[in-house]
């Protein structure tokens, strides 16, 4: 828990906030006391969202449909309002870490309690999906662990966001590594994606790190979809509960339902934990009862009898145009530029390497300089006119690998908006909706990014190196890592596939 900004608002609907839980892609979380007392997590909707009515709308259909989630395992919604100046939802407090955070700091689960895990997390997604809702971004840090059992937040919110203005901008929603395969490739999600996202879940928290291991983004995704999980570090006992889960067809993984059957249960009491994450917990709670209440007396319990001050007595709210106002005053002031920074470093470059050409120029001028010297020192014809023959060849060798050395590098970036193949001041963007299919060919050996335009594209002119040149009714678009190693070439063409596997899922062909 954070201390709440210095600019930020004091006081949501009934609810006194306390401190400051975090942000992410829909706003800000704050720690919240209602009335009565009762903690609560009070989720603020940003401001460029609060005003989409798209936004809106969809923000309403899915506190309707949270509010019909029951079960055991998911935080309660308590309180919305999704017509206010920024729309909000309360729900309930949960004291806990999240898996995340007790994974990073005390290591792996013991098996027993990946089980409980498990149990608790499959319960959750019956209700969930029972009351028609995908989660879509079910995930270490979107799992709490509290006392009696784990709970899941955040459903239905990747939900409310998929399709407004942020979509179109090229935000990805869902996290690398716990993406179902159809969510990496466009296809139609459903409640087995969130079976997926279970199976990689339990991996993370039997061994640490998520099934397809740890990397960028685009190498994160081209695994789920083309490679096999990782799961030999997982408790042998624990693989035929996971496996199931993480099939690529989706039809033929189990329901929530049915693993809820094929899983060994442990006895239910308060020490599934580890007792260093029950610590943990507890140390939560001990800070929760310290916490002021809105008079500024600390509570002697977590749930207080006497009612906080008149609200006339509190801190006036302020309203989100002035939090907004003086929120970007500060970051405009700190870190003006790293909004635009970071959309900026989005995508995968490959380069063409000077280090070959000036190898081969320094080797080639060895030579050279070698048969120079032979034909100053050799007495006879046999010696002398070959000698001076090599020493012509080579020298125009080195002055042309010298030239090549100088010349501008050939850029390939691969990213949201498509490919730009740049040399020098010349470059040519193909944008993905100009190619009809994009593949890495080997031709004589090298690798090569192909590509296929659609009908109404123009042809590309080169931009030397032998680049968009015909191919089989394509076009050769860049030579991938011809002047590198093969150790070099296999690793840049793994990363190439991803990129495209990433960025170009409805267009590229990985065979």
């Amino acid at each position: 828990m954070q201390p709440l900004p210095v600019d930020g608002p004091q006081r949501i609907g009934d609810y006194v906030l306390l401190r400051a839980l975090g942000r992410g892609a829909m706003g800000s979380v704050y720690l919240g006391r209602s009335r009565g007392g009762r903690p609560v997590a009070v989720k603020v909707a940003r401001a460029e969202l609060a005003e989409s009515p798209v936004f809106r709308e969809r923000f309403r259909r899915e506190v309707d449909m949270a509010r019909a989630v029951g079960g055991f395992w998911t935080a309660a919604v308590v309180d919305a309002d999704p017509d206010a100046e920024r729309p909000w939802m309360a729900t309930e407090y949960v004291v806990g870490p999240t898996l995340q955070q007790a994974v990073e700091t005390h290591g792996p689960l013991p098996e027993q309690s990946v089980r409980r895990l498990a149990a608790g997390l499959a319960e959750a997604l019956v209700a969930i999906h029972g009351a028609g809702l995908v989660h879509r971004d079910l995930k270490p840090s979107n799992v709490l662990l509290a006392a009696d059992g784990p709970r899941v937040i955040d459903f239905g919110i990747a939900r409310a966001l998929e399709h407004t203005a942020l979509t179109e901008a090229g935000v990805v929603f869902g996290t690398p590594g716990f993406l179902s395969p159809e969510q990496v490739v466009g296809t139609k999600i459903g409640p087995q994606s969130d079976v997926f996202a279970l199976g990689a879940v339990l991996v993370y928290a039997a061994t640490g790190s998520g099934p397809f291991g740890d990397g960028s983004t685009s190498a994160l995704v081209y695994r789920v979809v083309h490679q096999e999980p990782d799961l030999s570090r997982v408790p042998p006992a624990l693989v035929p509960l996971i496996v199931p889960c993480l099939v690529r067809d989706p039809a033929h993984r189990p329901t929530p339902a049915r693993l809820l059957s094929m899983i060994d249960v442990p006895h239910l009491d308060d020490t599934w934990l580890p007792a260093p994450i029950r610590t943990l917990v507890e140390q939560r709670h001990t800070e929760l009862r310290a916490l002021p209440t809105p008079n500024g007396k600390p509570p002697t319990r977590l749930m207080v009898e006497d009612p906080p001050a008149a609200p006339a007595k509190l801190i006036p709210p302020i309203t989100a145009k002035q939090v907004e106002k003086a929120v970007r005053a500060v970051v405009d002031k700190v870190i003006p530029a790293e909004p635009v920074k970071k959309q900026q470093a989005v995508g995968v470059r490959f380069s063409t390497s000077r280090v070959a050409d000036v190898a081969w120029a320094a080797m080639s001028g060895f030579v050279t300089l070698t048969a120079y010297a032979l034909t100053d020192s050799a007495r006879g014809e046999l010696i002398i006119y070959p000698a001076m023959v090599i020493c012509l060849v080579f020298a125009l060798w080195t002055v042309r690998l010298v030239f090549a050395a100088l010349a501008p590098r050939l850029v390939l970036d691969v990213g949201p908006d498509g490919l730009k193949v740049t040399c020098g001041p010349k470059e040519r963007k193909l944008p993905w909706y100009a190619l009809s299919k994009v593949k890495v060919v080997y031709r004589r050996g090298k690798p090569w990014l192909v590509v296929w335009l659609v009908n109404a594209a123009g042809e590309p002119e080169t931009l030397g190196y032998g680049t968009f040149k015909p191919y089989k009714g394509g076009y050769r678009a860049y030579p991938l890592s011809h002047d590198k190693g093969k150790a070099r070439q296999g690793h840049d063409v793994g990363e190439l596939r991803s990129a495209l596997a990433w960025y170009a899922a409805s267009t590229f062909d990985p065979r």
